[in-house]
């Protein structure tokens, strides 16, 4: 329990026996005893109103809300069975007191012991500070919602920035790209240069959105993987392997591009020795797999890229990537979401 609540755990109660005070104290009603049924009212109603506070505050965090069928009969039934509750712990603190201090002023009034009365006081005090810790509650997930969606545009902020340091300007990377598949007669070239423009176009459409279908991730990751192959050749062996069935369940874009650059960057690839990769999925995740073989002189890497990625899922599908690694493999789990 956090100090805050405990602070306005008191506090509320206080206010609200200050706010029912029935009588007004005048000099008569000192010289009558009024002073002492102000003090027995303060010390009633603030004692039930704390325990009622403690008490909807447990409840509503150990028994959460049930379906909208049923969300006011447990409110309800909250309010009551936190009523008998205080009704209870009161009247019972109340006559030991007086088994105590015999014939005290401070002790329960005798007009007081309408039991009507006081169970209808313990409902008033159970709903009222039950509506106070609901709408305490609400606030604060409010709150953590807030977060969540400021800390999810901020991983998108990084990520297009990551990107955008990556990228020249549009126009002029286009225009040259048009200009060098115009002059050339070679038909790789050609090839090769509408690949590249494919990537770009992917990467400065899709960067600012936070889910693309996985047919359109794929369908990008063949022009990029087509220009890693031109570079490295058959240093780099690459299989993707997913079912038809889930190209159309979502995920952030450039997710797969990243993965994939991680392990060209981070491991050594030669042609005696090729570096394996693997995209397939299981029931559950799509696993990006390749083998372990790391560079002997590391590239500078911060893991932004990486932690960015697990905070999106994060955020996005309230669920985490999987990462396991051995001495051979490294391998990362996307949790499937439809």
């Amino acid at each position: 329990m956090s100090k805050q609540y405990r602070i306005l755990g008191v506090i509320i109660p206080l206010g609200i026996a200050l706010a029912v005070l029935p009588i007004k104290l005048t000099a008569d009603d000192v010289q009558s005893g009024g002073l002492f049924l102000a003090v027995r009212t303060i010390r009633y109603t603030f004692i039930a109103g704390v325990l009622a506070f403690f008490l909807h505050l447990w409840l509503n965090r150990k028994f959460a809300s049930a379906g909208s069928k049923w969300r006011y009969a447990a409110y309800l039934f909250k309010i009551i069975l936190v009523a008998v509750i205080i009704f209870t712990v009161s009247v019972s603190l109340d006559f030991a007191f007086d088994k105590i201090v015999k014939s005290s002023p401070f002790t329960i009034a005798k007009e007081d012991l309408n039991w009507y009365l006081v169970i209808l006081r313990c409902v008033l005090i159970s709903a009222v500070q039950f509506f106070i810790v609901f709408y305490l509650q609400l606030f604060r997930e409010s709150q953590r919602r807030s977060l969540e969606i400021e800390k999810l545009k901020q991983a998108q902020l990084e990520a297009n920035l990551s990107n955008l340091k990556e990228q020249m300007s549009p126009h002029f990377l286009f225009n040259t790209l048009n200009t060098l598949s115009a002059i050339t007669q070679e038909k790789p070239v050609k090839v090769y240069v509408a690949e590249l423009a494919s990537v770009y176009r992917y990467m400065l459409v899709h960067n600012k959105l936070n889910l693309v279908p996985l047919a359109k991730e794929l369908s990008f990751i063949t022009s990029y993987l087509y220009i890693i192959k031109i570079r490295m050749g058959n240093a780099i062996d690459i299989n993707i392997d997913i079912e038809e069935k889930l190209m159309q369940t979502n995920i952030p874009p450039l997710t797969l591009q990243l993965l994939l650059e991680n392990a060209i960057k981070h491991n050594v690839a030669a042609i005696n020795k090729p570096l394996q990769i693997r995209i397939y999925n299981n029931e559950s995740h799509i696993i990006i797999c390749n083998s372990l073989s790391p560079k002997t002189a590391q590239h500078y890497s911060t893991g932004v890229g990486l932690d960015n990625l697990m905070s999106r899922y994060q955020l996005l599908f309230s669920r985490n990537i999987v990462i396991e690694k051995s001495s051979t493999m490294f391998k990362v789990k996307l949790p499937i979401q439809t």
